[in-house]
């Protein structure tokens, strides 16, 4: 299979206000600015490494972290780098994260003007109870008008990220959420299920008994529940935990659901480029000296194979086995046929009507990590 020239950019921003209860991303809450600037000066050198003009970037996105923490000033600097080391698509996509209580007015405004056409609005909840429980540092009014002013910037392209099964949170409260984001109308919505991770103060309060998880059935019933809400009112579920109005799907993450290549420029971040998956140093001091990659590895046919079953399987359109057959030089049944019977028989794969593509069913998303398993 001919490899695609089109490139993906990750940008890490590995700095924010203060950690949130949940949260075990790679990140640093209430950094003096000595050290952005220092970062930032790492991570320019980082992309002139990095850089290279055989590829098209069609989509860059910045994640952390807050990345709307930044200066306007500073994420000029990194957009200015990036457009002189690599070649951009004219219709690129570009994504900042930005959280509620980091961004005003005047910044989304001079993001328009940069060339920026996506946000990526940190909401998790509309309601307040549960917003504190997460350690967000918003309220719900102020993700309201965070969308708002958005929107009056000339943002045509919004997310909302909004987070369930977050323990103490009532099925009212997920309800209420869901409705009042709906009626926002953003572009495109991505839900997750809360995790408790360990390391976390979530985490902690769980293993001490003072916070209970929410059990399973509570958890599927709320994304259930959001999926049908989220596909009445026009929304197309396009991945497991991600919908859209149609032609807003993010294209950025497509290219991991896809096994696209992407490049990840910043502290700790990852890349699968050529086949091969790599990371950059993930100890700031390290990074600051030297932004080096710390890991690289050589995907095998088996592993490339299983990982496009396990992330394919994620996109509701599922698998397609003609382009797995033109990828790997082999019939996705001829590899994996007792599996794939087992699965279908139990009801949690299907063929599409077309026949044409193998995709989990709505049980097989509830059983997903079981199910995909079986590919790794």
């Amino acid at each position: 299979m001919t490899r695609s020239n089109k490139l993906g950019l990750y940008i890490h921003i590995p700095f924010c206000v203060q950690k949130c209860s949940y949260c075990d991303f790679l990140s640093f809450a209430g950094a003096p600015e000595p050290l952005m600037e220092s970062y930032t000066k790492a991570l320019i050198e980082d992309i002139r490494r990095s850089g290279q003009r055989e590829s098209i970037v069609d989509t860059v996105f910045f994640g952390g972290g807050t990345p709307s923490l930044l200066p306007v000033s500073t994420l000029e600097q990194v957009l200015s780098n990036l457009m002189q080391h690599f070649r951009f698509d004219e219709a690129m996509e570009i994504t900042v994260e930005a959280n509620p209580g980091t961004i005003d007015k005047g910044k989304l405004n001079s993001y328009r003007n940069l060339g920026i056409n996506r946000i990526s609005i940190g909401v998790q909840s509309l309601n307040d109870k549960v917003l504190k429980a997460l350690g967000r540092i918003h309220d719900a009014e102020q993700a309201r008008s965070t969308f708002r002013d958005a929107r009056e910037a000339g943002f045509d392209n919004i997310n909302l990220d909004l987070m369930f099964a977050v323990p103490g949170q009532e099925w009212t409260d997920w309800i209420s959420t869901l409705e009042n984001t709906i009626d926002l109308a953003p572009d495109h919505i991505s839900f997750y299920s809360l995790q408790l991770e360990k390391g976390t103060p979530l985490y902690q309060r769980f293993e001490e008994g003072s916070l209970t998880d929410v059990d399973v059935e509570t958890d599927r019933r709320m994304y259930r529940t959001a999926l049908r809400m989220l596909e009445n009112a026009g929304y197309l579920p396009y991945e497991i935990s991600n919908a859209s109005i149609p032609g807003k799907e993010c294209r950025h993450n497509l290219k991991y659901w896809s096994m696209e290549d992407y490049l990840g420029l910043g502290l700790g971040a990852h890349s699968f480029f050529c086949n091969q998956r790599f990371q950059k140093e993930d100890d700031m001091a390290k990074y600051l000296e030297d932004p080096a990659v710390k890991e690289r590895y050589t995907n095998s046919r088996t592993d490339s194979i299983s990982e496009f079953l396990f992330t394919g399987l994620r996109k509701r359109t599922g698998i397609s086995l003609e382009e797995f057959k033109d990828r790997f030089d082999v019939e996705l049944f001829h590899l994996y046929s007792k599996e794939i019977d087992t699965h279908r028989q139990a009801g949690l794969l299907i063929l599409n009507d077309a026949g044409t593509n193998l995709l989990l069913t709505e049980q097989g998303i509830d059983l997903s990590n079981h199910v995909l398993s079986d590919f790794v």
